[in-house]
């Protein structure tokens, strides 16, 4: 129950008609929300979870791209704006629900907010011209206010092939990271102050549909939506591309975004996944896992 703060705290912004919406959807989703629960529970066959959030209706909406944190909270992407949280996952901060500036809108045809990175109280944002690919980009909002700083670089489009889906931002380098939509031979490495391309760094085996990453310890991790949701641990300098482990969500989930927070010593890698019938999100904490060995 504790999950409710978030749709309360939605509610408050999406106003009368979301209410009267989320009344009905409540009334007919319950059912659905057992089974989802019922096939999640058969489906799933990763690694021992720290702990899960589940995340419902209005909530699984404005947290079902990327998820990111500055530390202190966990922010979350959807297709069209920002949610932020307590570490707790339900105490909600703020909110933004429609992101995507008018002049990226109307210049770019930005219409899809995919995986996010925070660094330095900034979130990196990819944005995509869904479906057209012309126009990858990555937005800079305000960690706080959530809102769009007015800087945003347009990424190659010889390299992100089929859009722009994440965002991974390594401040100690002084770069972020994207990489292809399918079977990304390269990590592509721009530079964090002016969008310039940097590099691309050869991956030691192509990784699939990722759909977010978070640099942690000096590497690259990312969550994947391939067949088997996996988790990879990439060194961003070398290339060496390393399976963590398989997260085998239930039939038909999606699996989406991943950060890492710290935990007192104790790190956590944080992934989120839409389920089945797409009227919940899971947030899923697992111990940072060492690398298998070769």
């Amino acid at each position: 129950m504790g999950n409710m703060s978030w749709f309360f705290g939605l509610l408050k912004r999406f106003g009368v008609l979301s209410l009267a919406l989320s009344l009905v959807l409540s009334a007919v989703a319950a059912p659905f929300w057992c089974l989802t629960m019922i096939i999640d529970g058969f489906g799933y066959g990763g690694p021992e979870q720290a702990d899960k959030d589940n995340i419902m209706l209005l909530g699984a909406l404005a947290c079902s791209q990327g998820i990111t944190t500055d530390g202190d909270s966990f922010i979350y992407s959807s297709r069209f704006g920002f949610l932020k949280t307590e570490l707790d996952g339900e105490t909600w901060l703020n909110f933004n629900m429609d992101a995507i500036p008018k002049e990226l809108k109307e210049n770019y045809n930005s219409a899809h907010i995919g995986g996010i990175s925070c660094y330095d109280g900034i979130i990196y944002a990819a944005l995509e011209d869904s479906k057209q690919w012309k126009y990858p980009l990555c937005a800079l909002f305000d960690a706080d206010t959530l809102q769009f700083t007015g800087t945003y670089f347009m990424l190659s489009p010889e390299h992100q092939l089929k859009g722009c889906p994440w965002i991974a931002a390594d401040g100690e380098r002084g770069l972020f990271y994207s990489a292809q939509r399918d079977n990304s031979p390269v990590l592509i490495c721009y530079d964090m102050n002016t969008g310039e391309l940097v590099k691309t760094v050869e991956l030691s085996e192509p990784v699939h549909k990722i759909q977010g990453g978070e640099v942690f310890g000096g590497y690259l991790y990312v969550a994947t939506n391939d067949a088997t949701q996996s988790v990879y641990r990439i060194d961003p300098v070398s290339g060496d591309t390393v399976k963590l482990f398989d997260r085998n969500l239930a039939k038909g989930s999606e699996g989406e975004g991943l950060t890492v927070i710290d935990n007192g010593g104790s790190p956590l890698l944080c992934a989120i996944d839409l389920g089945p019938l797409f009227i919940n999100a899971f947030l899923r904490r697992y111990a940072l896992p060492e690398v298998p060995p070769q």
